[in-house]
């Protein structure tokens, strides 16, 4: 082992891995890269869990580090992901690693097997031998099965040329042991993007976080505002960016990353089989990633047209998500919308049309207030633009149901749509022109009238955002047929 004088500093996006059909997407891969030191990232992981290293060929992260260490040669660091469950393949990685220029290599403990602590030893020393550079352990439970608690860090730190850890455990009481006793040149980073505030004030030396591949600068203005000792500054920044945060490190990591990404005009790709979106990434949360970066203004804005016949409206600041959002919307005489928000008896599911007034949906203000059989009441909501025409979507069977639906949702459904008026996605001059009739489910035994408002504004928003922007295309639907769920039909 030759020492090297490695000191991690700042924050490295733990790297998504853009795929072609022949594997790496170079192109994609570089242009991630430049993107986030450009964006203020002061090194990167290659290779790592968000880089779904478990989904490739040897060779295929051979090549992703070598792309990573060219690409970040002259400008950062490169901590190269190179755990592996076999001991030999994980020794490979890093000598490959140090051939390309790898400053460190990032090795996680052996994993599905669930090794002894003495294995576990032995796997780390065994790569740390064969290494010509520094080695961080890498300590994920959730995913290995593996823990590695501060008892057995110290004994693995004691081996010549594993210099850090990065823990991504989210175990604080087991981190800040670790802190406490480790030697002024054992380096720890943390990597639970949730706990980062609290992590890096206990005396992390940096971070390792799947969403510093979206914003890496709040991460660091948070280590400045520490370092000043400004905790209140360092708070707000992780309250602004926790709802995104919680979205990546809950709904798939790397698939809502590359999400994000994509939305935002980054191209990565897609994830690899087994994963999808759809699945643990549902697509509401793919809906409020998007409203989260639009609030931190990460969607770039620009003009929609809406026509009318020779009339024309231009919406200036439209947050176009990329490949989401089209130029013009061409015919508003009837636009559809659907979407579904949250999970058991407080689900929501939001079926709207909206249209210009002298068109199909005349005859919904026609019928507003009115009982057709067959159907359900439904009413005008007062003192909203555009004119909103509410209807529940099943029987009303107590006086608490009628409450939710007709009290919480119906506000929900209102908040949602002065909200998007606020988002500047219906433009004010269009209010007078169009009207929108909304159907809401609220299944007759919810009983958290919170919970009721919160997924019934948010499956009207997102409604009124697909009816305006034409999603969901049947290629669409299509594509996204193998995960499409019925939240009470399909229990596995």
């Amino acid at each position: 082992m030759t020492e090297q004088d490695f000191r991690f500093k700042g924050v490295y996006p733990a790297l998504v891995t853009p795929f072609d059909e022949e594997g790496v997407n170079e192109k994609q891969y570089r242009g991630l890269i430049d993107y986030v030191i450009s964006a203020g990232a002061t090194g990167v992981v290659p290779c790592g869990t968000t880089g779904e290293f478990t989904n490739m060929h040897l060779n295929e992260r051979i090549e992703a580090i070598r792309i990573a260490c060219e690409a970040a040669k002259g400008k950062v660091p490169v901590l190269a992901g190179c755990g592996a469950a076999y001991t030999n393949d994980a020794i490979k990685l890093v000598r490959r690693a140090a051939e390309f220029g790898a400053s460190a290599a990032l090795v996680v403990t052996p994993y599905f097997l669930r090794p002894s602590t003495k294995e576990i030893y032995e796997h780390f020393q065994k790569i740390a031998n064969s290494s010509d550079i520094p080695i961080f352990i890498y300590n994920i439970p959730q995913v290995t099965g593996v823990p590695l608690h501060w008892t057995v860090i110290d004994g693995l730190r004691e081996i010549d040329g594993i210099v850090g850890m990065k823990d991504s455990s989210g175990d604080l009481v087991n981190l800040t042991t670790i802190l406490v006793r480790r030697p002024e040149n054992f380096q720890v980073v943390v990597g639970h993007d949730e706990v980062a505030l609290p992590a890096l004030a206990s005396g992390c030396d940096g971070a390792v976080l799947a969403s510093a591949n979206v914003f890496p600068a709040r991460y660091l203005k948070m280590e400045s505002a520490l370092a000043r000792g400004d905790l209140k500054e360092a708070f707000l920044i992780q309250r602004s960016i926790q709802k995104a945060v919680r979205i990546i490190v809950n709904r798939g990591g790397g698939v809502a990353v590359k999400a994000a990404l994509n939305m935002m005009g980054i191209p990565v790709g897609r994830a690899r089989a087994p994963l999808l979106e759809g699945g643990v990434l549902r697509y509401e949360d793919i809906d409020e990633l998007r409203t989260c970066l639009e609030d931190l203004q990460l969607i770039p804005r620009g003009t929609v047209t809406f026509r009318m016949g020779e009339r024309q409206i231009v919406a200036e600041a439209y947050p176009k998500a990329v490949g989401m959002v089209p130029d013009e919307v061409t015919d508003l005489m009837l636009l559809h919308g659907e979407a579904l928000a949250g999970a058991g008896l407080e689900v929501a599911h939001v079926d709207l049309v909206m249209g210009l007034k002298d068109g199909p949906m005349s005859a919904a203000l026609e019928d507003a207030g009115k009982i057709v059989e067959g159907f359900h009441p439904s009413d005008v909501i007062r003192d909203l633009e555009p004119v909103t025409v509410f209807a529940p979507t099943v029987t009303i069977t107590t006086e608490f149901h009628k409450h939710l639906v007709y009290e919480v949702a119906q506000k929900a459904v209102e908040d949602a749509i002065r909200r998007t008026v606020t988002d500047r996605i219906l433009p004010e001059e269009l209010l007078n022109d169009i009207v929108i009739a909304v159907n809401v489910f609220v299944h007759p035994k919810a009983r958290n009238e919170k919970r009721v408002h919160i997924n019934n504004f948010r499956a009207t928003r997102f409604a009124l955002r697909r009816a305006i922007e034409g999603r969901q295309p049947t290629d669409e639907i299509v594509a996204r047929r193998f995960s499409a769920r019925h939240p009470f039909a399909y229990n596995p």
